[in-house]
């Protein structure tokens, strides 16, 4: 990644945090800027092992504490047991419906409210999305199935 291409991605992350308010900690723009450069998900041991080429010391606590913080506001989505991507676009408080390949592991999260919502009437208007949670759907992307 060329140093622009970080700038940006360090901007990005730092505007994401304005938007919510969010106090802006080094750890904090470093967790998002390096979800936010992945394909697809990020462990925490994984998102640990590339926090570490940024900090010398990472605390496993810290990260976990941090990446809490950042799913409740939205900018984060744990797509399973400690896997997380982030939020593809500007987190509004709005149902998240992410696709998630199994064989590529690339996500994609769907941006149109009304298909979201056409989605929710066919499942006969249960809503799963209190607490902010992303429905998933997982299977194989037509580049994959080629």
């Amino acid at each position: 990644m060329t140093n622009q291409e970080r700038m940006k991605l360090v901007e990005k992350a730092e505007r994401l945090m304005d938007k919510h308010s969010m106090r802006k900690t080094p750890l904090k723009r470093e967790i998002v800027c390096a979800l936010m450069s992945e394909k697809g998900p990020l462990s925490q041991g994984e998102l640990i092992q590339t926090l570490g080429t940024v900090f010398e010391n990472v605390d496993r606590v810290s990260v976990y504490r941090n990446l809490n913080l950042l799913k409740a506001a939205g900018l984060v989505h744990e797509v399973d047991v400690n896997s997380y991507v982030c939020c593809s676009h500007e987190c509004e408080a709005h149902p998240h419906l992410l696709f998630f390949c199994l064989k590529c592991h690339r996500h994609q999260e769907v941006k149109d409210h009304q298909k979201i919502d056409t989605l929710m009437s066919a499942l006969g208007g249960f809503r799963f999305f209190g607490d902010n949670q992303p429905l998933f759907l997982r299977g194989i992307c037509t580049s994959c199935a080629v």
